[in-house]
Parts: C-alpha cells; structure tokens; sequence
C-alpha cells in the first residue's frame, strides 16, 4: 500500500526561513568481501511525493542504464524505476529478509516522476542545514553525495537525486542559451552573487550570466554567501555593488530560504533581489519563498529564461 510522505514524517511544518529540514533516513544493503554492510542514506522530506511497496510489473526500457529496471505505474502515473544500489555499484543482497523491506521512494525531479529502489526506511529526523556538511572531497568527487550529517550518531550521506536523474535521463539536463542570447548592455559593470553546492550547476549559471555581461561571484553553500553579504555590508570588500543574489535552497550550513530571510531582513541588504533557483518548487516550496521575501522563484530547467528574470528583478528593484 503506498504511504504518504506527509504521513510517515513529524506533522509539524517546518516555518519559513529558519534553516531545518527533515530527512527521511533509508537503507542501502550491499555485499563487501562477502559480508553483508548497511549504510544510511538521506533525502530532504519535502522532496518525497510517497513512499510505496516493490512494485510488482515493472516494464523494462530497452537501451537505459542498467541502474534503471523500466517504468511501473502508480495510479496514473507513469514511473521510472532506479535501483540505487545499481547506480552506486554495489552488489546488492537479495536474500528474502532484505527483500522484504524493499521500499520505493518517488519524487518529482525536474518535472518528471522517478521511483528510487532503497531497502528499507529507517526514521525522519528533523535537522539544521548548519549541521549538513559539505562532503570530503573523495566522496564529493562521485558528485552523488551533496552533504554529510550525523544521526543518532551514525553518518547519514545526503544523497544528490538531481545528479542521479541528469546522468539518466540527458532530457533533463539545464540548457544553456545560445552564444549571444542575452542581457548584454544593460548587464554591463554589474555584480551578481550566485550560491549553489553543485559545481556543474553554479559553472552553468555563471557561465550563463557571464555570456550575458554580467561580472559573477560564485558561492558553494548559503552560509559562505551570507557571510560575504555582511562583510560587503560593512565595506569590507573589494567588489563593485551587488546588483542581486541568485540561490539554490538545499545547501549545507544555510538553506535558500534561510539565507534569502536573512538578506530581506537586513536594513542595508534587504534592497537586494534575491531569486530561488531550484530543480523543483513545489506549491509548498513556493510558499516558502514567498514568506521569506524572494523577489523570484525558478526552477533549474529553466535557466534559459534566468537572464530574463534576472533583468526583470534588477530593473524593479532600480525603479522601486
């Protein structure tokens, strides 16, 4: 029977802007010189749609990665089904026992419906993004893994399903504007402040803004970025003025919103636009947004049109 996401996890909404999230913490179980090693896995909540049994008819899809099994249905939805364990390159253990607590996470990705096999879920645990750290560079370097926490004193890896989704399925993948699209005059001298934890999405966006004359400097987490914000509020900083902030929301240290609450709530700061830029702003995320004072909220796909928008927000903030 499938599970709500909203059923299996602490009935108290998280409030805009105060830098908690909730982790859902499942099982990989694999096979390592022949013994058997489980390892805990984390996803943001807010990213679940449900969580439901094995499927039984799962239609294979000719030519895929061997890490995708095909498509099942789910009501009326057409489901691509991933076997994590796959993707990670373990050898999985299929005895009955495991097999049992298999349990599929499905989540909206760029707009489509993936189903992500994990052995079992674990518990919810309600966290602070200042207590998800970046990872050590050698598990960073799988570009998988976008953060690190400690739960129940066991290390819980927050595994990058956007990253898994663009390897798969190439369709999804952000698509630049081409060569000489863009803001060009009016983005002449200014500054943007950009803030994400994937490097190939925060070289892709400052390529994008760079291609359109803006100057861009660029942030790994939201905290790196805020405390930049205060030492060019005190004039402790070498750059020109800063014409707005462009952030991703799931980051280690300080999410998005937290960091765009921050901004607006700041007498010198507030002035700043700032734009969310995600894989996917639900109804629920979006409302978050508009609580902490985003002046736009755009999903990564559409980074075709983040010149566009960015424009738009400079140029009300410069007539308001």
């Amino acid at each position: 029977m499938a599970t709500s996401a909203n059923s299996t996890r602490s009935k108290i909404l998280l409030e805009s802007g105060t830098n908690e999230l909730e982790v859902i913490v499942f099982l990989l179980c694999y096979l390592d010189g022949g013994h058997k090693v489980e390892t805990r896995y984390g996803i943001n909540a807010g990213k679940v749609k449900e969580l439901v049994a094995m499927p039984e008819t799962v239609t294979a899809v000719p030519g895929g990665a061997s890490s995708v099994k095909g498509v099942f249905l789910l009501r009326d939805r057409t489901i691509t089904l991933v076997d994590l364990a796959e993707w990670f390159g373990f050898q999985p253990v299929l005895d009955e026992e495991v097999r049992r607590r298999w349990t599929v996470v499905v989540s909206e990705i760029y707009g489509k419906d993936f189903g992500f096999i994990t052995h079992g879920v674990d518990k919810v645990h309600r966290v602070s993004w200042a207590d998800v750290k970046a990872p050590p560079p050698l598990i960073a370097a799988s570009h998988s893994i976008t953060g690190i926490c400690l739960l129940d004193e066991i290390m819980v890896q927050m595994v990058d399903f956007e990253h898994i989704v663009s390897e798969l399925d190439p369709s999804v993948r952000m698509e630049l504007p081409s060569e000489g699209e863009g803001a060009a005059g009016d983005a002449a001298g200014k500054t943007v402040v950009i803030a994400d934890d994937s490097g190939m999405i925060l070289r892709s966006i400052q390529k994008n803004l760079e291609q359109a004359g803006y100057k861009v400097l660029p942030f790994h987490d939201g905290q790196e970025t805020w405390d930049y914000l205060v030492r060019y509020r005190n004039g402790d900083t070498a750059e020109g003025p800063i014409a707005a902030v462009i952030t991703d929301i799931e980051m280690p240290r300080m999410d998005g919103h937290h960091l765009c609450a921050s901004i607006k709530e700041d007498a010198v700061l507030r002035r700043l636009p700032v734009i969310l830029f995600s894989s996917m702003i639900t109804d629920a995320l979006r409302r978050k947004g508009e609580e902490v004072g985003a002046d736009d909220q755009i999903t990564k796909p559409e980074i075709g049109r983040l010149v566009e928008r960015l424009q738009a927000c400079i140029a009300a903030a410069e007539s308001g």
